[in-house]
């Protein structure tokens, strides 16, 4: 459009130039020291026209050499320019394909090209991320050192997760711990600094940790519903183990919702109970929840733990799992529990009674001797050394 306008203005002057020289005829004269020139005024017009365009295209011609070495500079900027991008374009590629060494070396490229510009924060973060990936720490703290002296401190976040993850792998958990509260401050909500939480928590056993972590990452949506829950439940598995004392136990169980501890986790905290020597709790624990559970490991726990109650407590205690034989008269792991209970209180009867009724139903080793020991007790020897024999028949087969 500016071309037109100029091709358009240069017409005019020309049509304006030949009506003037049509209409006003004349000489045109020079004085050039002692001499007269005279010109025809059509003539004059016509060279100074001319003129005109020869010292244009001239003036054109010096600048256009003047300007020829930075345009030279110009374009060799720009050749390099992308020749960075390109080498930054193959440093990503062969870092997602796992290709870290080579990653490492295409952004050694960029990060040697001076006219890289930008360019260069990316590449140092594939750089540093790969040389940890291949293990050259020596490479990868040079990267870090160039990372905190180049980027901003609003940019540091990579750097910090990468110094919290090379810490996690040495387990020096409170060097990790700084660097991400350090980039927490710079963004608390990032998911990838949430996952590296909920790690740390996970290898020091911070059972509070864990389940805040995982809260925060439920919000954000990154974690299924399958890992929040077994992630809960290792949380709460460890608030139960860490408990040192019968306070700290009720603290925990208040923590845990009841429909997870009426599942496998009351297998956990009933032997945390007895562990602590809170017996008379772990036979409560047993009593309160085996009759909704049927968890057979529950039942070892409620015979051992029996033992340290009074003698009251203990009777009381076998009238109670022998009601809950009403519902399932057909438990041999209970049979042999109510069998073992009986005999810690010499109650040979009800001891015979209760293991005849478990080897009928599942004839293992250790109801055959439970019940050859009673018959010991109660002198019926040859009936104790055929139970003895039977266990020896089935070792041998």
């Amino acid at each position: 459009m500016k071309g037109l306008i100029w091709i358009i203005v240069l017409f005019a002057i020309a049509v304006g130039a030949a009506l003037l020289i049509q209409h006003f005829p004349g000489d045109v004269y020079a004085h050039v020291g002692n001499y007269m020139l005279r010109m025809n005024l059509r003539l004059f017009i016509i060279g100074l026209l001319l003129s005109m365009v020869v010292l244009y295209f001239l003036i054109k011609f010096v600048f256009g050499i003047l300007a020829t070495p930075g345009k030279m500079s110009r374009f060799g900027s720009s050749r390099k320019s992308r020749k960075a991008i390109a080498a930054l374009n193959d440093a990503g590629v062969a870092y997602f394909e796992g290709r870290y060494q080579k990653a490492e070396q295409e952004a050694a490229k960029v990060l040697a090209n001076n006219h890289a510009g930008n360019n260069r924060v990316l590449a140092l973060m594939i750089a540093a991320q790969s040389s940890q990936k291949i293990g050259n720490l020596t490479k990868r703290d040079s990267y870090l050192r160039d990372m905190e002296q180049v980027l901003p401190a609003k940019a540091q976040l990579p750097r910090y997760l990468l110094l919290a993850e090379s810490a996690m792998l040495r387990q020096d958990y409170v060097t990790a711990e700084e660097n991400l509260s350090a980039a927490a401050q710079l963004d608390r909500n990032l998911p990838e600094l949430l996952q590296m939480q909920l790690r740390l928590a996970i290898a020091k056993d911070n059972p509070l940790e864990i389940l805040e972590s995982v809260d925060k990452l439920q919000k954000a949506s990154q974690l299924s519903n399958e890992e929040v829950l077994n992630y809960r439940n290792v949380a709460y598995r460890s608030l139960v183990a860490n408990a040192a004392n019968a306070s700290q136990l009720k603290a925990a169980l208040r923590r845990i919702p009841d429909e997870v501890k009426s599942g496998e986790l009351c297998v956990s905290i009933a032997t945390q109970y007895q562990h602590l020597g809170l017996y008379q709790d772990a036979t409560a624990w047993v009593r309160s929840y085996y009759p909704h559970t049927h968890y057979v490991d529950l039942l070892p726990i409620f015979a051992n733990s029996m033992r340290y109650l009074n003698d009251s407590e203990q009777r009381k205690s076998i009238d109670i799992a022998d009601g809950w034989l009403k519902s399932q008269p057909k438990d041999a792991e209970l049979l042999i529990c109510l069998g073992e209970l009986c005999i810690n209180k010499q109650l040979w009867g009800k001891a015979q009674g209760y293991l005849e009724a478990s080897v009928a139903i599942k004839p293992t080793t250790r109801a055959r001797l439970a019940l050859a020991k009673v018959f010991d007790e109660t002198q019926s020897n040859s009936l104790a050394d055929e139970q003895r024999r039977l266990v020896l028949n089935e070792i041998s087969h």
